[in-house]
């Protein structure tokens, strides 16, 4: 009998998605499991389907690279129901035809594309910094710095209007919500993106403009390389997670420097360690519970010691194997100097790793430089307990980060 069939003999068997706390920092109830084994049965909430978990880091890789999971069948009419399914996704593909269509949307957010992008996110970063310290404290850094910077950002990059940004961010809010809306409003929120980006799709064809739509409707249109849903989808995926991601990491790594203010100070004396904090930031801090991805085994496959089925489901946990003992030393403890702390599964791996991971990387290190120096004083204005967090949502984030310096 292995390890996990011997805790499933122990306790009974948890419900998956676990219930997180918006404030925390980790998954307790997964780091708890992974006590027991790198892989967990739980099953589905509200359903009598059982699935399986990969938590341990060595667990997770394999599930995201071996090809024997696939996302594709997970998304057929029989396949699990977690969340909302949309097809033509990037993250709902497999093989070729996932291969094919990344490379499209991937010249986007090469290192040179990134690389480009740098003195113009630069000048934003200045430009935002400018206008908090002539506002001055008392302030609310999550209004003023952690959202217009990655919205702007995106809205640059699509060619979006920044005025319409308060609809496409509530309808994100939605996009990504969990308890704090009903399966209906969730849907309701995906479907006012997709008519958005229809029509913004429309406007370009008309007007055509010098950003990523407009390029990858001329691929579209001359060579039917992408369908009109699969450009829609994608889109709108960007719009809506690729700027919400990034400033729930930015403003929850604040809160946590903030509340450990030690660490901030270390980062305004040693701004070379900047470029590590971000990556161990990224690895210690829980955003988001990535398991809503699952895949189902096309053929029996053995998972770190655990016998999966063809036809079983599989849920990865990232945040969870970022804090596997088997692979980082005090994995509970949050050390910027940490030296592997780039090998964090915060991006995914493999086929599906995360295309904007370079350019969200490059924002958090330049808000993260510009910030320590020009605001060395910066410190939380209230109470840490008394940061008011988002409630119901899949992405745990502040409502507001008020600070002063």
């Amino acid at each position: 009998m292995t390890r996990t069939q011997e805790a499933a003999t122990r306790c009974p068997m948890p419900e998956f998605p676990f219930v997180l706390t918006a404030a925390s920092d980790t998954d307790e109830q997964g780091v708890t499991l992974l006590a027991d084994g790198p892989v967990a049965r739980a099953r589905l909430r509200d359903t009598d389907h059982e699935i399986w978990v990969a938590l341990g880091n060595d667990a997770a890789r394999q599930v995201v690279t071996d090809p024997r999971f696939s996302r594709q069948v997970a998304l057929e009419p029989d396949g699990p129901k977690i969340g909302n399914a949309i097809p033509d996704l990037l993250i709902s593909m497999d093989g070729p035809e996932h291969a094919r269509a990344r490379r499209l949307f991937a010249k986007a957010f090469t290192p040179r594309m990134v690389e480009r992008m740098r003195p113009w996110i630069e000048n934003l970063v200045t430009g935002l910094l400018d206008a908090v310290e002539r506002q001055g404290p008392p302030l609310d850094l999550v209004e003023h710095f952690t959202v217009p910077l990655p919205v702007t950002v995106i809205c640059q990059l699509l060619g979006v209007p920044y005025d319409d940004r308060g609809k496409f961010m509530d309808w994100t809010d939605r996009m990504l919500g969990d308890t704090g809306f009903t399966r209906e409003e969730i849907g309701e929120g995906i479907g006012n993106l997709q008519r958005y980006m229809r029509e913004l799709v429309a406007s370009k064809r008309e007007t055509p403009g010098d950003d990523l739509t407009t390029e990858l409707i001329a691929v579209t249109d001359e060579g039917s390389r992408l369908t009109e849903e699969q450009l829609v989808n994608n889109l709108f995926l960007m719009l809506g997670a690729g700027h919400d991601t990034t400033l729930k990491q930015l403003s929850n790594s604040l809160v946590l420097l903030l509340t450990r203010r030690e660490e901030y100070a270390r980062l305004v004396e040693r701004p070379a360690l900047i470029p590590n904090a971000v990556e161990e930031l990224l690895r210690y801090l829980l955003l988001s519970p990535s398991g809503l991805l699952v895949r189902v085994a096309v053929e029996d496959v053995d998972l770190c010691g655990t016998l999966v089925r063809a036809g079983e489901t599989v849920a990865v946990l990232h945040h969870v194997a970022n804090r596997d003992p088997q692979s980082y030393h005090c994995p509970q403890d949050l050390d910027l100097s940490r030296v592997d702390a780039g090998k964090h599964l915060s991006f995914g791996a493999g086929p599906h790793f995360c295309l904007g991971a370079p350019l969200a990387r490059l924002e958090l290190v330049t808000a993260l430089t510009e910030i320590t120096r020009r605001l060395p004083g910066l410190r939380l204005a209230v109470d840490p307990a008394e940061v008011p967090w988002k409630e119901g949502g899949l992405q745990r984030g502040p409502a507001t980060l008020p600070v002063q310096w």
